[in-house]
């Protein structure tokens, strides 16, 4: 019986993602648009907390988005982990921590499926 790889059937290695799912390209994203729709939905969402602005959110959709293209294929849960450290370095000002806002990424991440 053959056995088959991904390097003998790959037209062009490059395409395919270094983790998860690789019958479906990953979402694209476009981070002007992604931003524009988060300021304006922010206050509407039920993990907003009174006291914030969307300066503090924006680093846990950011991180939400490019993680949903990054781990394409896992589960929110299965890359919280790296998600958790790229919002340390996408955090900036932000007062929240990732716990605090973690279900911002979560929102950012699910809206691309």
């Amino acid at each position: 019986m053959a056995v088959f790889t991904e390097r003998r059937v790959a037209v062009n290695p490059t395409l395919i993602p270094s983790t998860g799912d690789r019958r479906r390209p990953p979402p694209t994203v476009d981070p002007t648009a992604e931003e524009a729709y988060w300021r304006a939905q922010y206050m509407r969402e039920p993990y907003y907390e009174r006291g914030y602005s969307f300066e503090d959110y924006y680093p846990a959709y950011r991180t939400g988005w490019e993680g949903r293209v990054r781990y394409h294929g896992r589960s929110f849960e299965d890359a919280e982990r790296e998600l958790a450290r790229d919002y340390q370095r996408n955090r900036g000002s932000s007062q929240l921590d990732w716990r605090r806002n973690r279900h911002a990424a979560r929102a950012a991440w699910e809206r691309l499926d």
